[in-house]
């Protein structure tokens, strides 16, 4: 049976096989890194007056929405849109997958947090002092992501209405994602609006492999369904949602930040209807030492981390680096470079789109 929400000629996302032969298609990902960014249609203004801009390409019947962005601090997912929108405007290599496939693509849905974060976001990978000394992120209430519109009227930002405009007038789709980052993680972490491990086994074992070949394992993490995060399998985890974003605050007895929440652009899309595959891709900027297999928590290296760093980083920001040493030491931080963070985003949309298979990866 071809997954819910695909074409029933392109429904291979999820292991099934494609009803009907197709041509060969291929990507070469070096060349999509390598393209250089085209000036996007602008489809509205930032908050702060910034320009947002947004693009189709293609004419085929699988339907795919991406954005990027959303939160500040996260520089990869904005820099792998706009190559991927300047390689499929200017290459003649894409064609075969604008016969396919149809894109929709949001590069950058929060400019004013990108403008903030600009002094230390570097061309290919992260100074991890530069990261700590200027590093900005919205509050929790602020995020971009979880401020798309609901039925409800309540109040959106800008950036969220416009974009949910561009969206809603080319959905619904087949496939949505969301590039994000983590500022330190044992590997790639992918999230998915589907709970049950059998719907994701093949296109996590995909994942796997081409993880794998870039010298990157997956994160794991175990967060017990905190905000709506349900660990799936090592390196999978459910989509977070505004309601458990909600009684995450709630519980905490921030009722006013609670109240802020909106749908996120997995929850808004979904409503547009056709039942999509959703992800967010979590890449790191900092890779820490994996946990050795067999560990009885997943990720403890990463979770030991986390409880170290506040002091660290306090520590730093008054001139003393000697706890920041220490952890860079016992944690081998280390920065990943930028073209393989954007290659493992393009492996995420091509695979889990269904657009492509793994040895179509080059």
């Amino acid at each position: 049976m071809v997954p819910q929400g695909l074409p029933e000629a392109l429904g291979r996302q999820l292991g099934d096989p494609l009803a009907a032969e197709r041509p060969e298609l291929s990507v070469e990902l070096d060349e999509v890194c390598s393209a250089s960014p085209v000036v996007l249609r602008q489809i509205g203004r930032s908050t702060e007056g910034r320009p947002l801009g947004g693009a189709s390409y293609g004419g085929g019947p699988l339907k795919i929405s991406l954005v990027a962005g959303a939160h500040a601090d996260e520089p990869v997912g904005p820099r792998t849109l706009e190559r991927l929108a300047g390689w499929l405007e200017t290459e003649t290599a894409a064609k075969p997958l604008l016969e396919k496939a149809t894109f929709s693509i949001c590069p950058d849905i929060n400019p004013d947090g990108r403008e903030r974060n600009s002094t230390w976001t570097g061309p290919s990978s992260t100074d991890l002092r530069g990261y700590l000394r200027h590093r900005k992120r919205e509050s929790p209430g602020d995020d971009i992501e979880f401020g798309f519109p609901d039925a409800g009227g309540r109040p959106a930002r800008k950036e969220n209405l416009v974009v949910a405009e561009f969206l809603r007038e080319r959905g619904p789709f087949n496939f949505h994602a969301s590039l994000h980052g983590m500022a330190f993680a044992e590997g790639a972490w992918y999230l998915v609006n589907r709970r049950e491990p059998a719907d994701t086994a093949d296109l996590r074992e995909k994942l796997g492999a081409f993880t794998a070949s870039l010298g990157m394992g997956f994160h794991d993490w175990d967060r017990q369904g905190e905000k709506g995060f349900f660990r799936i399998a090592p390196g999978f985890c459910t989509t977070p949602t505004s309601s458990a974003m909600k009684r995450h605050f709630e519980d905490l007895s921030q009722p006013l930040e609670a109240e802020k929440f909106l749908p996120s652009s997995m929850e808004y899309t979904a409503s547009l209807g056709g039942d999509p595959l959703c992800m967010v891709s979590e890449i790191p900027l900092f890779l820490v030492t994996p946990t050795p297999p067999g560990s009885s928590t997943p990720g403890a290296n990463f979770i030991d981390l986390l409880q170290r760093l506040p002091e660290a980083w306090e520590e730093f920001e008054f001139g003393r680096e000697e706890e920041l040493l220490k952890l860079e030491g016992l944690f081998s931080l280390e920065p990943v470079p930028e073209r393989t963070a954007m290659k493992l985003q393009l492996a995420m949309i091509f695979l889990a789109s269904g657009l492509l298979e793994l040895d179509e990866l080059l």
